[in-house]
C-alpha cells in the first residue's frame, strides 16, 4: 500500500491535545508566559489540522460524486 498520499488527522490532532494538555499545566503552575509561547504551536497546529479536514472534506466528495468534481 502506498502510504505517501494517506491524508491524517490524527497526528495534527494529537499534537493539539498535547499541547492544550501542556498549557493546562503550565496555567495551573503560574507559568503563563511559557503557556503563551505554546499557543502559536498551537496555532499552527490547528492551521494543519483545517487543512487537513478541508482535504479529507474533498476528497470524501469526490468519492460519493465523481461526475460532479470532473465537471469542475
Amino acid at each position: 500500500m502506498n502510504t505517501e498520499n494517506i491524508t491524517d488527522y490524527a497526528m495534527p490532532l494529537i499534537k493539539i491535545e498535547r499541547m492544550a494538555k501542556e498549557i493546562h499545566d503550565l496555567c495551573l503552575e503560574r507559568r503563563y508566559g511559557q503557556a503563551r509561547e505554546i499557543t502559536v504551536h498551537l496555532g499552527v497546529e490547528n492551521r494543519i489540522l483545517q487543512a487537513t479536514l478541508a482535504i479529507l472534506e474533498e476528497k470524501e466528495k469526490a468519492f460519493a460524486n465523481p461526475q460532479e468534481v470532473q465537471a469542475q
